[in-house]
């Protein structure tokens, strides 16, 4: 299985699409960083696991119906990283890892933060000032993927 560890603040929208949503009480998801994800996710087979602040919400399903379901990515979340407190995001992926139960074959990390410790060589870093998910970052993520 691959996966996608995803950041939303700073990846999905960013400071030059910062619009709120009609379907969810959060900010959208910017339409160009949407189109790049969909197509990381159909060309390397993957699948996402949410990393961001917004897993706090609920459960992989509670995300799944009330946001990601607005934007045709329901059936790509499989989970979300759990919550330590103190401890860097990279910590938080690293113990999803250890306790997931089905064999992982490759993995990258998209997130506008570069806290992930000794994972940031499969980190796909955004920035949160200008564009999100680019074409250029998701150039990235289909290589980096595809790599591991």
């Amino acid at each position: 299985m691959n996966l996608i560890f995803l950041d939303i603040d700073g990846v999905m929208n960013h400071s030059n699409y910062f619009v709120r949503s009609k379907q969810h009480m959060l900010q959208a998801f910017c339409p160009k960083a949407l189109v790049n994800l969909k197509e990381i996710l159909e060309k390397c087979d993957a699948k996402i696991v949410v990393t961001s602040t917004w897993r706090k919400l609920g459960s992989a399903n509670t995300l799944k119906k009330s946001i990601f379901s607005h934007y045709g990515l329901q059936k790509y979340v499989i989970g979300r990283t759990p919550i330590l407190i103190n401890e860097p995001r990279g910590a938080e992926i690293q113990a999803f890892i250890d306790n997931f139960n089905k064999p992982i074959d490759r993995f990258i990390i998209i997130d506008d933060d570069d806290d992930m410790l000794h994972l940031s060589d499969r980190l796909v870093l955004t920035s949160p000032y200008k564009d999100g998910l680019n074409e250029r970052k998701r150039d990235e993520a289909i290589q980096l993927l595809n790599k591991f």
